[in-house]
């Protein structure tokens, strides 16, 4: 894997229409379906979609979570917050990067458990609150940590829409 990708991470998710807040969370293990019974989702109603449908659950009610969830690379699990906290995801045991940037005051929040993994010390990483320049850098921190840059092949997968129940969250 080379350490820088292609092209600019958070460039890449602004074209495919993540233009407002961002909020993800890559979690360790790339079992779907032992994380998503960790987080007592209910298969049953789940919905396989791509990006652009996934986008459309954006506006729903902030206090319930909805994710966009799925592979990202042997070992890592990616999960797109359309509504709710990722913060809020209660996984004991496994790693969790969550990211998170609200765009409407520029404000980036670092990066929690990343700053001590080994092979980032050539970028600028901002481990407390930063602004829009600050997300590159994060972006590619957790592609070289999870073995997966952000591409267009992997805007372009399919991933599962979910709601996590309240009684599955962090409290």
């Amino acid at each position: 894997m080379e350490l820088f990708p292609e092209e600019s991470q958070w460039e890449l998710l602004t074209a495919a229409g993540l233009r407002q807040d961002f909020q993800a969370v890559w979690i360790e293990g790339d079992d779907l379906d032992a994380i998503t019974a960790e987080l007592r989702i209910d298969p049953a109603a789940t919905l396989e979609c791509d990006l652009a449908t996934a986008l459309r659950w954006n506006s729903m009610d902030m206090r319930t979570l909805i994710l966009w969830m799925g592979g990202h690379s042997p070992g890592w699990t990616f999960a797109l917050v359309l509504t709710g906290m990722g913060s809020d995801l209660n996984l004991p045991g496994r790693r969790v990067f969550d990211f998170c940037y609200a765009r409407e005051i520029d404000e980036f929040y670092g990066v929690s458990g990343l700053y001590d993994e080994e092979g980032l010390d050539d970028l600028e990483l901002n481990d407390d609150q930063g602004g829009e320049e600050d997300l590159d850098p994060h972006l590619i921190a957790i592609g070289r940590v999870t073995g997966r840059f952000i591409d267009q092949d992997w805007l372009a997968e399919r991933r599962t829409l979910c709601r996590v129940p309240m009684k599955a969250r962090a409290s």
